[in-house]
This record gives structure tokens, C-alpha cells and sequence, in this order.
């Protein structure tokens, strides 16, 4: 498995092998998504208050939007024009905020793009750079309940840590506003990924370089 999400009413649904499976919370399975055809490299997720499934394709630098059972609504990117929003590059993760828009982050163009529950785009922002402020390689992506959106960067290639080399945890307002930079000076971040925020104000970001979980406050 690859990625994870719990619905309000607790159903899981989790990517395995580049497929998207709806289990029920005490693990029987529930519908597998047929999105065979549409999609060649699925690699985040994200489910919508409604049930729809929100999917990014990395090799097609797609993200694609499904009905709960699995009908393909619409796709984003790709050979496409994107009216007002950037073309993708290498679309990375994806998440959906509390009023159903899709917060889409952009490895190598250093930048996050936003759509509605319609998919019509709404904002982008990121600027690359080594300031707090700057964004430097974005990966993870979460959004809270109070309208911020916590980014991780994978920063330079260098073994060495810390936000001096880009690597860090950033919050930002749905408008693209940075509120805050996260970092600890004991327990520096190496190659932050996937990150999950929580309704009392923390946040987990997974770290692959250093095999680990950390837990952070960020409000």
C-alpha cells in the first residue's frame, strides 16, 4: 500500500499496486475503482466530504476526479490546456480542504495550484528559493479545518538537513499568504514526504531518508 485515507463514516481507501480499494473499518472489501485506461502511475489520493476520490498520475502529470463508485468525472492536466492554471510538471500530491477544493503540489515547478470542487482553477502560489517564505522542491500536502495548508520540501540534494537547505514544513493560506515556517533545531527534517495535519493543531510528516514519523505543532 501506498497511500491511505478514513472517510468521515470510517471507510478506508487505500492505493495498493496502482489500485484504489474502498474497505469498510473492520477491513472487508468493498468496491475496487476501475480507473484502468485512465491512469498509468497513480501515486496520492484523496477522498472528497461526498465520497469522490481525487487520484494524481505522475508519469501522465494528471490528477483525475471519480464518483464515489468509481465513474471517471474529469481529469486536469496532461496534453490539456489548463485555462489560468500552470501546466504541470511533476505533479506530487494531492488533498482536499474542508470546502471540497483540490490542493495539488508541483515538485520541480516548486509551486501549488488549487481548484475548486469543479475542478475550475482558483490560485497558485510558491516562489523557489532559500528564504522561509520560499518554497524548494514541494511534496506533501495537507489542509486543516481553519483554512491553512501545511506544505512539505524536499529541499536540495544534499545529505546535509534542516530549512537552510530547503527542508522544511511551511504553513500557508488557501490564498497562498505564508503564515509560518516549522522546523527544530534538535531534530532537524531530512527528506520530508507525505504529511497529515490534525484538528488540534499538529502535524505528521513521514521522513524516507530517516526511516521515521515527526510530530510537530504548528498552531
Amino acid at each position: 500500500p501506498e497511500s491511505v485515507v478514513i472517510q468521515t463514516d470510517g471507510t478506508v481507501v487505500v492505493l495498493c499496486g496502482g489500485e484504489v480499494m474502498k474497505f469498510s473499518p473492520s477491513g472487508d472489501l468493498l468496491k475496487k475503482l476501475d480507473l484502468e485506461g485512465h491512469c498509468t502511475s497513480i501515486i496520492s489520493l484523496a477522498v472528497q466530504t461526498d465520497g469522490g476520490v481525487v487520484v494524481v498520475d505522475f508519469d501522465q502529470n494528471i490528477f483525475l476526479f471519480a464518483e464515489a463508485d468509481g465513474t471517471l468525472v474529469k481529469q486536469v492536466g496532461g496534453h490539456q490546456e489548463l485555462l489560468k492554471a500552470q501546466k504541470f510538471n511533476s505533479i506530487s500530491f494531492v488533498c482536499v480542504d474542508n470546502e471540497s477544493n483540490i490542493v495539488v503540489s508541483d515538485t520541480l515547478q516548486n509551486c501549488v495550484q488549487i481548484f475548486d470542487v469543479c475542478l475550475n482553477f482558483l490560485n497558485k502560489f510558491g516562489v523557489h528559493g532559500r528564504q522561509s517564505h520560499n518554497v524548494w522542491g514541494p511534496t506533501g500536502v495537507s489542509a486543516d479545518n481553519r483554512g491553512n495548508i501545511v506544505l512539505a520540501n524536499v529541499g536540495d540534494k544534499s545529505d546535509s538537513c534542516g530549512v537552510e537547505h530547503g527542508k522544511k514544513l511551511q504553513v500557508f493560506r488557501l490564498d497562498g499568504t505564508w503564515v509560518s515556517t516549522i522546523s527544530s533545531d534538535g531534530d532537524r527534517l531530512n527528506k520530508p514526504h507525505g504529511v497529515a495535519v490534525t484538528e488540534d493543531g499538529h502535524v505528521f510528516v513521514v521522513d524516507y531518508a530517516d526511516h521515521c514519523v515527526r510530530k510537530y505543532r504548528y498552531m
